[in-house]
C-alpha cells in the first residue's frame, strides 16, 4: 500500500486529518508531517520532522508518491504587514516542497482566490484577488498548475476552503471567542454589520474529504485537473453564527456596522463538491448541530479551565 504524507500534519487541519485516519483504522497509510512540535502527532502514527524553509531537511519528502497538502499561513494581517513573509511561508514554502516531492497531490489552497468578487463564485472563474494573502494563494494555485504541465506532479486536486471550525482552531477566530464570552461574561464585537459569509464546515469533514480525494486520484489518469470548492451549500454569515451561538449558551455581543477590513462578499459554489460527495458517500455535516456541540464543548472546556 502506498503510503501518503501529509505536510502540516501537527497543524489545526493536519490534526483533523490524524484524528479521521486514526478512527477509520488506516493510519498506517499515512505519514504526518511537523516541524517543531512532534508531540502533535498521535503516537499510533509515523511522524517526520521537516522544515520547509530549510531545504536540508526535505530530502524525506521523495520517498512519498502520494501528499495531502495543508501547510502554510492562514494570516491575513501578516499578509498585508510583511508581504514578503507571507510569500516566503505559502509560496516559497510549496516551491521548496515541489523540489523533491514528485506524485500526485491534493492540496488545500483558500476563496481568498475570489476576493474582490460577489455572490456565487465558480472554480472555474479567471479573477486575480485584491487582497495580499489571496494573491499567494493564487500563486501557490498556479505554480501547481504549472508542476503539473511541467509533469513533476502526476495529478493534482486543489480545494478551495472558506471556513473551517473545530478543534485546535487558533484562541482569536470566531467560535473561540464566542466561547470565552459565554464563559467569561465577555462582550463579543462583531464588524461589517456580521454580513460577511463564512458558510463553514467542520475540521473533520475537510479532513474526510481531502482524505477520499487522495483515494479517488489514484482511479484517475495521468496529467488530471480537479479543482473544488470547499465549502457549506447554504449562505451563512457571521451574524447568523453569532446569533445561534448566543442562542444556545447566553453571550453578550455587538453588531458594528463598520471597522471590517475584509468583508467576504462571495460564497463558492458547491455543484462540483456535492457531485464528489454523492459519489464517495458522503453527506454534508449537520452544521447547526455540529458547530452547537463543538461550541458546548469549548464553553465547558474553559469553564473547567
Amino acid at each position: 500500500m502506498e503510503t501518503t504524507i501529509v505536510i502540516g500534519g501537527s497543524g489545526f487541519i493536519g490534526k483533523a486529518i490524524q484524528k479521521y485516519v486514526v478512527n477509520k483504522q488506516i493510519g498506517k497509510g499515512f505519514a504526518f508531517a511537523y516541524n517543531k512540535h512532534p508531540e502533535n502527532i498521535h503516537n499510533s502514527l509515523d511522524k517526520i520532522r521537516i522544515d520547509l524553509l530549510d531545504k536540508n531537511t526535505l530530502s524525506v519528502i521523495e520517498r512519498y508518491p502520494l501528499a495531502i497538502y495543508v501547510s502554510g499561513s492562514a494570516d491575513h494581517s501578516l499578509a498585508k504587514s510583511s508581504p514578503s513573509t507571507d510569500l516566503d511561508l505559502n509560496v516559497g514554502a510549496f516551491l521548496n516542497f515541489m523540489e523533491e516531492f514528485r506524485g500526485s497531490l491534493v492540496l488545500l489552497s483558500s476563496q481568498a482566490v475570489y476576493y474582490g468578487l460577489r455572490d456565487e463564485i465558480l472554480e472555474s472563474v479567471d479573477h486575480v484577488p485584491t487582497i495580499p494573502y489571496g494573491l499567494s494563494k493564487k500563486m501557490m494555485e498556479a505554480y501547481a498548475d504549472y508542476f503539473l504541465t511541467e509533469g513533476a506532479l502526476t495529478k493534482l486536486w486543489m480545494f478551495r476552503l472558506m471556513y473551517a471550525f473545530g478543534e485546535g482552531e487558533k484562541e482569536r477566530r470566531l467560535i473561540p471567542r464566542c466561547a470565552r464570552a459565554a464563559s467569561d461574561n465577555r462582550r463579543v464585537t462583531i464588524f461589517g454589520g456580521g454580513k460577511s459569509f463564512l458558510n463553514p464546515l467542520p475540521s473533520m469533514f475537510v479532513a474526510e474529504t481531502l482524505v477520499e480525494a487522495t483515494k479517488d486520484l489514484a482511479k484517475r489518469g495521468k496529467n488530471f485537473l480537479e479543482i473544488t470548492n470547499l465549502n457549506y451549500p447554504e449562505r451563512v454569515t457571521v451574524g447568523d453564527v453569532v446569533r445561534f451561538l448566543s442562542g444556545v449558551k447566553h453571550f453578550d455581543y455587538e453588531v458594528v456596522e463598520s471597522g471590517e477590513e475584509w468583508p467576504v462578499e462571495f460564497w463558492g459554489n458547491t455543484r462540483n463538491l456535492s457531485a464528489h460527495l454523492k459519489e464517495w458517500k458522503i453527506n454534508f455535516p449537520s452544521l447547526w448541530d455540529d458547530l452547537k456541540k463543538y461550541f458546548n464543548k469549548l464553553v465547558g472546556s474553559k469553564q473547567l479551565g
